[in-house]
């Protein structure tokens, strides 16, 4: 109970600052590609920030129907998956956030009771990424067209890095659970 109240106030503390930050972008004088980036990088941040403390205490990935999560064109998926170089991010996840194994096993312990936990959790961090993306998406496009163009491209190239590639990358997983899965 306590974690779930944490989090939940923490992701609404991200709704606060999100909003002050979008709210006061005007009145900012960026100058600076350093700044562009940063304040990139920061919207970034907290909205995703929303989204991943909220999924942490609640199964948001039910708010999506499960027909959503299952993968229906596995070719296509593993076209964009080498277009983009997924594989890269991934190794660079693993070289860096996911490199301790305990932190891997929250997510499967190597054994075939692990796959479902895998696909329960690829599916809550799938959702987590997902609705951030599409809000990123909106936001950068209202920033280009609002004048703030460079801001807005960095928190579209940021927004392609730190969502769509983790979104792709948990359908893989699943993609690839469900041809073993098949197998059987």
């Amino acid at each position: 109970m306590i974690k779930k109240t944490l989090l939940s106030v923490a992701s609404i503390f991200l709704i606060w600052q999100s909003y002050d930050l979008l709210t006061h972008l005007d009145k900012l004088e960026i100058n600076s590609w350093g700044l562009i980036i940063f304040i990139a990088w920061i919207i970034n941040l907290y909205i995703t920030g929303i989204f991943a403390f909220s999924g942490f205490a609640f199964p948001t990935q039910k708010l999506l129907p499960k027909s959503y999560y299952t993968i229906r064109h596995p070719e296509k998926l593993r076209r964009t998956y080498k277009l983009l170089r997924v594989d890269l991010f991934r190794k660079m996840l693993l070289a860096t956030f996911w490199r301790n194994k305990k932190q891997r096993k929250k997510y499967f312990n190597g054994k075939e009771d692990g796959i479902s936990n895998l696909v329960k959790q690829s599916m809550k961090s799938e959702f987590g990424h997902l609705l951030p993306f599409i809000l990123i998406i909106l936001l950068s496009f209202y920033l280009i067209l609002s004048g703030a163009l460079k801001l807005g491209l960095f928190a579209l190239l940021i927004n392609f890095i730190g969502n769509l590639y983790p979104i792709i990358l948990q359908r893989h997983h699943r993609m690839r659970i469900q041809i073993i899965r098949n197998r059987k």
